[in-house]
């Protein structure tokens, strides 16, 4: 979910995976109802190594564990989905940076998946 003022800042970036949808509050007749958007992330990337990651939970396709194939991985997109785990949204550090640039202390952006071998990827990125 982003503000309308998010939205605008990466009105360039966010259609090349996806779209903002407006989201209607019912009962809502001020112009608040259309302050905020649902991005959809539609791209669907096959870039995950499945050997390597962690497989799929049963009940929820989350993946604990992703390891990407770099020469697959869509660093181009803001965000994309992986075929193995669709409910699941990866964003690229790119696109986190940004995030976190405009909202601060508001997001907390947790590292999946990283070619840096210093670089800890966050020990379940799933949870909240």
């Amino acid at each position: 979910m982003l503000s309308r003022s998010v939205a605008d800042a990466l009105a360039g970036e966010l259609p090349v995976a996806g779209r903002l949808v407006p989201v209607v509050i019912d009962g809502n007749e001020s112009s608040e109802s259309d302050e905020y958007f649902v991005y959809l992330v539609e791209r669907i990337v096959d870039c995950l190594d499945t050997r390597r990651s962690s497989k799929p939970k049963k009940t929820t396709g989350e993946i604990t564990k992703a390891v990407f194939l770099p020469d697959a991985l869509p660093a181009e997109l803001p965000a994309f989905r992986v075929p193995q785990y669709r409910g699941g949204v990866y964003w690229n550090g790119w696109a986190v940076d940004c995030l976190v640039e405009l909202l601060g202390d508001d997001i907390e952006a947790r590292l999946v998946w990283s070619e840096d071998p210093s670089l800890t990827p966050h020990p379940n990125p799933w949870g909240f």
